[in-house]
């Protein structure tokens, strides 16, 4: 039986439906999803209620899955805790290292471009949401490269921009990134500009983790940075998630921008749950793109 899938936007994201992302997959259905993950970017399943093992399950469908970073809750587990709960339930102490790495996720970014090779989708599984606040935003990077001018696109193929955990935590505060995380996740080149190797669709590759880019005064390189992200952010071009009990939304970090919307964290628990499918290769070397 095939899937129904229904546009979220005119330019990216559907829903799917038809299937239990708790049971076993045919491979039929992995490849419909597959398939509409390429077309729509951003898929949201609504009512699928998922323990860990079986996120992990579904998830490794689509190909291995990175650990968690260390210092986090879950390190070195497949799953990372988007939550403002401890392991114990408690919340996390306001201003405390978890609280404003977490803060973090406010920011436009794209999930681990701070690693050589960058992660190719997330899978977020809600499993309590707030009852107010803490939507989550998509905007797409493909529909933005593809509005751009020619020239601006002859412009910015094959720049390679550097990206660090430690640029995206120090925008909240300087003690949001641990000297632990900062050594274990050194810069990293990252391609100013993607090209998809399944369907050939470039897409930008943006977001807070971007430091500099090579060959460009860093004045001249964030005037490009904050030119093209407001193109990228713009409304057109924008999905804004609201949660809803046991939702599942997955994306493509290839060709999406994400952030966090605010929820009261000091007096709400909220956990929702990712898994991350892994990169397969760099997209950049020292200065040159390679993907």
């Amino acid at each position: 039986m095939a899937l129904r899938i229904e546009p979220l936007t005119p330019v990216f994201g559907a829903t799917v439906s038809g299937f239990n992302a708790s049971q076993p997959l045919s491979a039929e259905i992995q490849a419909e999803i597959s398939a509409a993950f390429e077309e729509y970017s951003v898929l949201v399943l609504h009512d699928q209620p998922l323990t860990d093992a079986q996120q992990i399950a579904f998830s490794e469908y689509f190909g291995p899955l990175e650990q968690t970073l260390p210092g986090l809750v879950g390190s070195g587990s497949k799953i990372v805790r988007v939550s403002n709960m401890m392991a114990d339930g408690s919340l996390k102490p306001p201003g405390g290292h978890l609280a404003l790495f977490g803060q973090a996720n406010l920011l436009w970014h794209s999930d681990s471009t701070f690693k050589a090779a960058p992660a190719t989708g997330s899978i977020l599984s809600a499993r309590q949401i707030a009852l107010q606040g803490g939507d989550t935003e998509f905007a797409s990077t493909r529909a933005a490269y593809d509005s751009l001018s020619a020239a601006m696109q002859q412009r910015i193929d094959g720049l390679v921009a550097t990206h660090s955990i430690a640029v995206s935590r120090r925008k909240v505060d300087p003690h949001a990134v641990s000297a632990e995380q900062e050594a274990a996740l050194p810069p990293v080149p990252q391609a100013l500009v993607r090209r998809n190797s399944v369907n050939g669709r470039k897409a930008l590759v943006l977001g807070s983790h971007i430091g500099a880019i090579a060959g460009m005064a860093d004045d001249a390189a964030q005037a490009l940075i904050d030119e093209l992200t407001a193109v990228a952010t713009q409304a057109a071009f924008t999905y804004r998630h609201v949660w809803r009990d046991d939702d599942l939304v997955m994306w493509d970090n290839r060709a999406v921008l994400h952030r966090g919307h605010p929820y009261d964290e000091t007096s709400e628990r909220r956990l929702l749950v990712r898994t991350t499918l892994a990169g397969h290769a760099p997209t950049a070397v020292a200065d040159r793109v390679v993907a």
